[in-house]
């Protein structure tokens, strides 16, 4: 070991390079599985509501804020998928006045 106190032995530096991008790819998997999860949950309850309008014969605002949200989260997880970032400020702007 050195005497800067932060190097690791190399054992340990070994068992790092081989086990950090196994757990990269089980988080990356994780992550974008969850993604789709919430893209097709999104996509389902969307057309549930929609279709239980359309039964209704009328649209509540309710019922349009409701849909709204749903295109804002479908929304989300594309421009995730785009540019790795979760917009998520005005899905709350939203969410905020149901």
């Amino acid at each position: 070991m050195s005497d800067l106190g932060n190097e690791k032995p190399p054992t340990v530096r070994r068992l790092r390079q081989t086990i950090d991008p196994i757990g990269y790819l089980l988080t990356e998997g994780f992550h974008l599985l969850g993604l789709f999860a919430i893209g097709a949950a999104t996509v389902w309850a969307a057309l549930k509501a929609f279709l239980e309008m359309s039964t209704k014969g009328h649209a509540s605002i309710e019922d349009l804020l409701l849909l709204f949200i749903y295109l804002e989260i479908g929304s989300m997880v594309g421009i995730y998928f785009r540019t790795n970032h979760m917009p998520v400020r005005f899905l709350l702007y939203v969410g905020s006045r149901r």
